[in-house]
């Protein structure tokens, strides 16, 4: 696994051993970014904050902020060996101030002490139907900014229901993979 493009380009990045870290493949987080960088979205690669959810390796984070100027980009993963090798990961960029990392599962944060992000990526466990709820819990927690995009990636078998106050902007099918664009609308019903 590498970096594709941006200020860290070629680095690479450590995998992880054994199967409960799925990381994004190159070519999914290749596609997804020029798909962000194309300016169809506004310029998402952009944002203040970017928060990297069910984060894994903090591949999708690290290539964002590759891309980007964030001002800080959140990676929150309840697995302690994947924020382990998210901090490694970290390591390959020469600017880790910008970097958090919760080892927490999202669903018992309790607050929210960041600004609201502009740019999120989730990329939970296949099948796992976390989306809505994923997505409930930054409402309540007002982690979003109206207009974020947020980007998720599901199983191309996954059924995938509409999400009350999201835009589907796009819907793009890579290998086995499922890439979901949305927009947070919160005037939406």
């Amino acid at each position: 696994m590498r970096i594709i493009s941006g200020k860290y380009k070629r680095k690479r990045l450590i995998s992880p051993m054994g199967i409960l870290t799925r990381p994004s493949s190159d070519r999914l987080r290749e596609t997804l970014m020029n798909i962000l960088e194309g300016g169809k979205f506004g310029h998402p690669l952009n944002a203040s904050i970017i928060i990297d959810i069910f984060a894994g390796t903090g591949a999708l984070g690290i290539e964002a902020a590759s891309r980007g100027k964030p001002k800080k980009v959140i990676f929150i993963d309840k697995d302690k060996n994947a924020t382990e090798l998210i901090k490694e990961n970290i390591k390959i960029t020469n600017s880790p101030e910008i970097f958090q990392i919760m080892n927490s599962d999202i669903f018992d944060l309790a607050k929210w002490e960041n600004d609201p992000a502009e740019l999120v990526f989730m990329d939970p466990p296949y099948f796992s139907n976390f989306f809505s709820k994923t997505l409930e819990k930054l409402i309540d927690f007002n982690a979003l900014n109206p207009g974020a995009i947020i980007v998720l990636e599901a199983s191309s078998k996954e059924r995938i229901e509409k999400i009350e106050f999201f835009e589907e902007l796009s819907v793009k099918k890579i290998g086995k993979s499922l890439i979901i664009f949305l927009k947070y609308s919160p005037s939406l019903k």
